[in-house]
């Protein structure tokens, strides 16, 4: 299917550096197309599935795709964006839509013709059945290189806008390598639900292709089914990210389906809770958690080898002085890199001592490389100059971690207006705009808070009621619900009046620190606070019953 793809493109004249828009839930489909888009130097655009309304336009908006590949399911999606209400066209003429591809000469594609207002979709399955599956034939000005960029994968960064993340060709590479830690081979088979448009998503894809073991890609994740799938498939290597984990251990005991099973190892990032961890193992009788830490963009990647409960990377102390990843130390209310007064340089951690993340940039060497974004301005903001010596430049990851004195380093959250919920960045300044945009209320301020039980941080929202009391929480819930990633909903309100007002610093900036000390623990705080549930997808006052339900880890968020 790669071949077809590259051929039809190659046939209608996109060349290498085009972009294309891929937006489509987990399937082999999915792999096949930036596959074959990148034979040819296409770079793929992956869509996050989630977005919706004005987070997804303007997720389309930041990269210039030539066209656009979407899946049946998202049809409605982009048909609600195809142009900006005033009859401007914001996507290109060429919408094609897949439902499934097959090459059994027994099936027929049905003929996709749906229009929606002036929306209309070419049958992407029509199209490569007619195009040739032989090996494409690339010229080598046009062969792409091991720099250049085979995708384009989105990040909420810290700003709210949408950032375009350069990954390369070298980095799929990188993400390969990954799998020699735990011997991974032919006869493994590897389970991923993570979502195929994140980097989380591509591993599995990029083992199969790199080791010829079968990857079994879940549409959504399900912690009950997950057991029944191992032993279907045979499952040895599971990928997890965020709870993954802490779902299915939260599972009633089947000890049929628990016991005699295949998996001998789970892969995966961002710092497990060491609660669940221990938990996991013992219960299950996994034999091997590899806990690894990296981003799309970044040049910063740890892995703990040894199986250190909770560590998601390791650097030997000898090294530490002169290793290109350094902890350094930040302002704990701005987010910026604190400098000696009297070197001007950054600050290093201590053990112990919570700091930002940040690697060398090389630019000579492919994994410490910092490509940045198609933003300049968000690819500079990135890069923090002048460390440790004049000239010097490193990418500062956003992340928050601790490292004892072993040499063993522990995630802890992200660093400033953007925190993880639910393995995704929120980036609060997005939340801000959609809740002004709904309410009319100007003052309004958004954050993460600690939740017992959970990873990373719930989205919480101080909302300034300017109307004293009638602020339309189902209105608002409807309006967000709209415009924002499930991800992305505030779980909690805490509604201020507006005779008190919301604190601010000496610049009219909204202190954010006191509002995250505070919390949702209406015990500490006189202000009315509501909470999000999934179940009614509708917000209700929190009261002491809800709160002890929370503490408990017991709430369904």
């Amino acid at each position: 299917m790669s071949f077809r793809v590259a051929n039809y493109f190659q046939g209608i004249g996109l060349k290498k550096g085009d972009a294309v828009g891929l937006a489509m839930t987990t399937r082999p489909e999915h792999a096949a197309i930036w596959l074959g888009l990148g034979r040819i130097g296409v770079v793929s655009v992956l869509i996050n599935t989630n977005l919706r309304n004005d987070a997804l336009e303007k997720c389309v908006s930041v990269v210039e795709c030539k066209a656009f590949i979407i899946g049946s399911e998202l049809r409605q999606a982009f048909g609600e964006i195809w142009n900006d209400g005033n009859g401007k066209q914001l996507l290109p003429s060429d919408i094609y839509e897949l439902d499934r591809f097959m090459e059994d000469p027994k099936w027929v594609p049905e003929t996709v013709k749906t229009q929606i207002g002036s929306f209309t979709t070419i049958d992407f399955a029509q199209c490569l059945l007619k195009t040739s599956k032989g090996a494409t034939v690339v010229t080598p000005d046009q062969e792409p290189t091991f720099l250049d960029p085979i995708m384009y994968i989105f990040t909420s960064g810290t700003t709210g806008v949408p950032k375009a993340v350069r990954c390369s060709h070298g980095r799929l590479f990188f993400l390969a390598s990954t799998a020699s830690v735990i011997n991974f081979s032919s006869k493994d088979v590897s389970y991923n639900a993570a979502p195929m448009y994140h980097t989380g998503g591509l591993l599995a894809v990029v083992w199969a292709f790199c080791f010829r073991a079968p990857a079994v890609l879940v549409v959504k994740f399900s912690a009950t089914n997950f057991w029944k799938d191992v032993h279907r498939y045979k499952v040895t290597v599971s990928m997890y990210v965020g709870e993954f984990c802490r779902f299915i251990h939260n599972q009633p005991e089947n000890p049929e389906l628990e016991k005699g099973h295949t998996l001998r190892a789970m892969f995966g990032g961002g710092g497990l809770r060491p609660e669940v961890w221990t938990a996991f193992q013992k219960r299950f009788n996994v034999k091997q958690f590899v806990d690894l830490y990296g981003s799309t963009e970044g040049n910063c990647t740890l892995i703990n080898l040894e199986a250190k409960i909770g560590a998601c990377g390791y650097i030997p102390v000898w090294l530490q002085p002169v290793h290109p990843i350094q902890l350094v130390k930040t302002d704990p209310v701005t987010g910026e890199v604190l400098r000696d007064h009297k070197t001007g340089f950054a600050i290093r951690c201590e053990n112990g001592e919570p700091g930002e993340l940040i690697g060398k940039i090389i630019d000579s060497v492919p994994m410490a490389r910092f490509d940045g974004y198609t933003d300049p301005v968000a690819t500079e903001q990135r890069i923090l100059r002048n460390a440790f010596a004049q000239g010097d430049k490193y990418f500062r990851t956003g992340d928050c971690f601790t490292r004892d004195k072993y040499g063993y380093y522990y995630f802890q959250d992200r660093i400033g207006d953007t925190f993880r919920w639910n393995s995704e960045n929120v980036a609060t300044t997005l939340v801000e705009a959609v809740i002004s945009r709904i309410t009319g209320l100007r003052n309004n301020t958004v954050y993460g808070v600690k939740v017992p039980g959970t990873e990373g941080s719930a989205c919480m929202a101080a909302i300034l009621d300017s109307s004293d009391g009638e602020l339309d929480l189902e209105a608002l819930a409807n309006g967000m619900k709209m415009s924002l990633p499930k991800y992305a909903m505030p779980m909690f309100i805490r509604v201020i009046s507006i005779h008190k007002g919301l604190d601010m610093t000496g610049t009219y900036k909204f202190q954010k620190f006191r509002l995250r000390e505070d919390g949702f623990n209406i015990m500490n705080i006189k202000d009315p606070v509501y909470i999000y549930s999934s179940v009614t997808e509708s917000y209700s006052k929190m009261d002491l019953e809800k709160l002890s339900e929370v503490m408990k880890g017991n709430y369904r968020f």
